[in-house]
């Protein structure tokens, strides 16, 4: 049986260690969100000793081991191979009884960076299999629908991982956090590229526009979005794509220039058919019907402008009627035209050797000469110059 004294010992000596330790630990704490923050942040350099004074405290956990060796990799530092082991033994304990996904998620790139490409998988799938037999919760944050999302695409279960990545993407969207910025964009280029592979035109504007919101856009998603974009018929969107790319890449922008000009084209165009026949949808017709189709309308539009230019004075009855006709004309070029750019043709090479690029690139060619207006003379020409106003002061009383 403890003594009265003993107890108020160690009671007393508790009390001091706690003391004691209570400012050591938060003076870490703050070290390890400082050091995170920079993590996040992308600042690897200045997050890196940080994160190595929280190792050295012993009781730093596999994810804070994982940021330093990726920090350590970045600034090609020597002891990355044995942080990242250290960081793969801790995660493996850990994994076990965590609650949510970030144990697994830093495990499986841990594992990838080893090349252990099993153990990814074999990862993956216990947490995913503990998660849908209900023994890990449905995350509600976006970082961790992320981590959930990114464990299914190791399986490659692609239709498992979207739904959680569309998720996050929105609340990573909505919150607007920069240190959220890196998640939201490996996802968005996930769903994205997915989405335009599979001619899932609108779902692939939405994430390719979170993409070209940003600094890291490619020019390869840059041109997709642009493309995506005038497929669903937001051709401002898809101009302002274009035009971008042509800014980037100016030298060999053939493919950005025809877009922009296109989706101009289909702008001022009132309505473009769903078919060219009234039976076949665009899909259905070959790549010689399509350049017919081209030819026919550009061939067309020459002979109702060189009727006009005929005529030697237009009314405006008459310009108005040969517009109509090449109003008439519009709709099926256009289609032709968007869906040679669907399917990847080089549009530039056609209209080169079809002799239409002028109707992708220029409206006013849709568009007869107006009559030229004659000068009219003004009286003072012929009736001599118009008397000088008098001064101020001269009027008569």
């Amino acid at each position: 049986m403890i003594s009265v004294g003993s107890f108020f010992r160690n009671l007393a000596l508790f009390v001091l260690l706690v003391t004691a330790a209570g400012p050591r630990a938060t003076a870490a704490e703050g070290l390890l969100e400082d050091a995170i923050r920079l993590y996040d942040a992308g600042r690897y350099a200045e997050s890196k000793p940080l994160l190595a004074q929280v190792v050295a405290t012993g009781n730093a956990d596999g994810a804070t081991h994982y940021r330093l060796y990726f920090c350590q990799r970045s600034t090609n530092d020597p002891a990355q191979r044995q942080t990242l082991e250290q960081a793969r033994t801790l995660l493996e304990k850990e994994v076990a009884g965590a609650q949510g996904f970030e144990s697994a998620f830093y495990l499986s790139n841990t594992y990838s960076n080893l090349g252990l490409t099993e153990e990814v998988s074999r990862n993956a799938t216990e947490v995913t299999g503990r998660f849908e037999v209900g023994a890990l919760e449905a995350p509600t944050s976006a970082v961790e629908q992320f981590r959930l999302g990114k464990l299914y695409a190791d399986l490659n279960k692609d239709r498992s991982a979207s739904p959680w990545f569309e998720k996050c993407v929105d609340g990573f969207a909505a919150s607007a956090v920069p240190a959220h910025r890196p998640y939201l964009e490996w996802a968005a280029r996930w769903l994205g590229n997915r989405a335009i592979d599979e001619e899932r035109f609108e779902a692939a504007a939405k994430q390719l526009t979170h993409l070209s919101d940003g600094p890291n856009a490619t020019l390869e998603e840059i041109d997709k979005l642009g493309l995506a974009s005038l497929m669903i018929g937001d051709y401002r969107a898809a101009t302002k794509a274009w035009q971008r790319a042509i800014r980037i890449n100016p030298g060999n922008a053939d493919r950005y220039r025809y877009g922009s000009g296109l989706a101009e084209l289909c702008r001022q165009t009132e309505e473009i058919p769903i078919s060219p026949d009234g039976e076949r949808g665009w899909n259905e017709l070959s790549g010689e019907e399509l350049e017919q189709i081209l030819s026919r309308q550009a061939e067309r539009v020459r002979e109702i402008k060189a009727e006009a230019e005929g005529i030697e004075r237009l009314t405006r009855a008459q310009r108005l009627s040969f517009d109509a006709e090449l109003d008439e004309a519009r709709p099926l070029f256009a289609g032709a035209a968007l869906e040679s750019m669907r399917r990847g043709i080089n549009l530039r090479e056609a209209a080169f050797f079809g002799g239409y690029a002028p109707l992708i690139f220029r409206v006013r060619e849709w568009r007869v000469k107006a009559a030229p207006v004659e000068k009219v003379l003004r009286v003072r020409d012929v009736a001599g110059p118009k008397p000088e106003r008098p001064e101020a002061g001269d009027e008569d009383d």
